[in-house]
């Protein structure tokens, strides 16, 4: 079976590429090793996404599917939108310590929730941009936009999810080379999409 874009089809040509029809329990396994290693390394455009609410205590639970914040901003009654930075933990409770007041400016993030500081003294707007953890694959989701986009790099990961079962594999440095290839290519077709082209279009407007 082809890679199709769906699970079923991604198990069968893991199986087809590593030559061994007997593993049919352990390919999950090597498909769900595959997702942490390229939710821990990629970080792409289509993993972006935006939470948002109000918080009345300064506490924001972290989503469930959070991997990385890219901003985290606060609609302050009376100071406007404020960017706030990151701090460490204990950067925080000096900071706490001190009897910081003003406007809230900072935020970590403790027992699962990001806490800023100074807490708001009412309820505020907020929201998260963040990249998500990438749908997890399995038989009630058969299908994900990076399987669809970039099959390629989901059976090189699957692959090496497998080279420890597998142990000494001669075919190692080449998925991991491939796997770093493709990767390298997302990011840059990433940062290529997120720029403006209106520039360009001016300039060939200007000159015919």
């Amino acid at each position: 079976m082809a890679l199709d874009g769906t699970y079923t089809g991604l198990k069968a040509s893991v199986a087809d590429w590593l030559n061994r029809q007997d593993l049919t329990s352990q390919i999950p396994d090597f498909i769900t090793i595959g997702e942490a290693r390229m939710n821990r390394k990629l970080r792409v455009l289509q993993m972006e996404t935006l939470s948002d609410g109000t918080s009345a205590d300064g506490l924001v639970a972290v989503p469930s599917d959070w991997l990385e914040t890219r901003t985290f901003r606060l609609e302050d009654p009376t100071a406007g939108q404020q960017i706030l930075e990151y701090v460490g933990e204990e950067e925080f409770d000096q900071l706490e310590a001190s009897g910081l007041t003003s406007t809230t400016r900072y935020y970590t993030i403790i027992n699962g929730a990001f806490q800023v500081l100074p807490v708001p003294t009412a309820a505020v707007s907020y929201d998260l941009r963040y990249y998500a953890k990438i749908p997890a694959l399995s038989g009630t989701n058969a299908s994900n936009w990076l399987l669809l986009k970039s099959p390629d790099l989901y059976l090189y990961s699957a692959l090496l999810g497998a080279t420890v079962f597998l142990k000494d594999d001669d075919r190692l440095p080449l998925w991991a080379g491939a796997w770093n290839e493709i990767t390298e290519d997302m990011k840059m077709e990433s940062e290529r999409a997120k720029r403006p082209t209106t520039r360009l279009r001016t300039v060939k407007s200007t000159f015919g």
